[in-house]
């Protein structure tokens, strides 16, 4: 069969189920439609600006996922993203404990308070903007983490690893003085 005849087409494609993956696109569609999603997305889905306010359970998306700006307040259990997801600009206030993102985190200027436990990011972490109170303790991430403007944050946890950079400008309860002594940041510190 020529996939390409039907992706060319998306109202073909929709609702095709000798696959077990569907495209961004097809994901797009049908998650805006109500429909359910049980499928692996395979590319980037590309929901920002749009109205959605819930993701289906167990989403495993092979790209990236964009909800900038939409008014989405929580995300699905089980939610996998292999790229970055990037929740910018959203009321969004908590993850689900079992959120796994391979690429970078973004959640500069939503409303998140805390972090689940046992978080790993694969790439960058951006606070800057947030509220952020508190983090759990054996944070990971692999790139660098922005805590930039985040004046509620009044002390980093044990264990955090950074693989990148920590940016804690513009934090005025964090110095290069109070930090952990267990804290490992493999580039640069900014205060």
């Amino acid at each position: 069969m020529n996939i390409y005849k039907f992706h060319s087409n998306p109202d073909e494609l929709i609702g095709y189920t000798d696959r077990d993956w569907v495209f961004g696109d097809e994901a797009k569609e049908l998650i805006l439609q109500g429909k359910e999603v049980t499928k692996n997305v395979v590319g980037d889905l590309y929901l920002s600006g749009t109205a959605i306010t819930a993701l289906p359970d167990n989403l495993t998306v092979q790209g990236g996922l964009y909800l900038t700006g939409t008014p989405i307040t929580a995300l699905p259990d089980n939610l996998t993203v292999h790229e970055h997801l990037y929740l910018m600009r959203t009321p969004i206030t908590a993850l689900p404990d079992n959120l796994k993102v391979g690429g970078g985190l973004i959640l500069s200027g939503t409303a998140i308070t805390a972090l689940p436990d046992n978080l790993k990011v694969g790439g960058n972490l951006d606070l800057s903007g947030t509220p952020i109170r508190s983090f759990p303790d054996n944070l990971k991430v692999g790139g660098n983490l922005n805590l930039t403007g985040t004046p509620t944050i009044t002390a980093l946890p044990d264990n955090l690893k950074v693989g990148g950079n920590l940016w804690i400008n513009s934090t005025p309860n964090l110095d290069k003085d109070n930090l952990p002594s267990s804290l490992v940041v493999k580039g640069e510190i900014y205060k």
